[in-house]
């Protein structure tokens, strides 16, 4: 990654590749995207697709310095939603089937690679505090 910003936009107008940390943050929780960002190094891109149900807040000022990107996300629409709950509901998704594996967040990276190369896993959970 470049040391700056600016040398990132030195490279990219010279056709050279670019890398920058890409983080998702999709846990929704108050102070979860300020903490990210203190973690980040300069000219990460965040992209928020946990849901955080509260007034949330965060430092201008830390993302303007570290030229941080932050994008919000939806994921699913809220037709989807309601489908899937009604699938739940109804009995014609059986979500006990659908969970092939339950991991600590220590555990997580594993279960990422587990997901992409073993066709048998489908949805693994994280339970942090296991």
């Amino acid at each position: 990654m470049p040391a700056s910003a600016g040398e990132g936009l030195i490279a990219a107008a010279m056709g050279q590749a670019v890398k920058r940390a890409l983080i998702f943050e999709c846990v929704g929780l108050p102070g979860m995207v300020q903490a990210i960002a203190e973690a980040a190094p300069s000219g990460s891109r965040i992209v928020v697709a946990g849901v955080c149900m509260e007034r949330d807040h965060f430092e201008p000022l830390l993302f303007i310095s570290k030229q941080i990107e932050l994008r919000f996300v939806l994921g699913y629409s809220q037709a989807e939603f309601a489908k899937s709950l009604e699938n739940l509901a109804e009995g014609r998704t059986r979500y006990n089937e659908i969970i092939t594996g339950v991991v600590s967040l220590d555990q997580t990276p594993d279960a990422f690679v587990r997901l992409q190369t073993d066709k048998s896993q489908i949805k693994i959970l994280v339970a942090p505090g296991r």
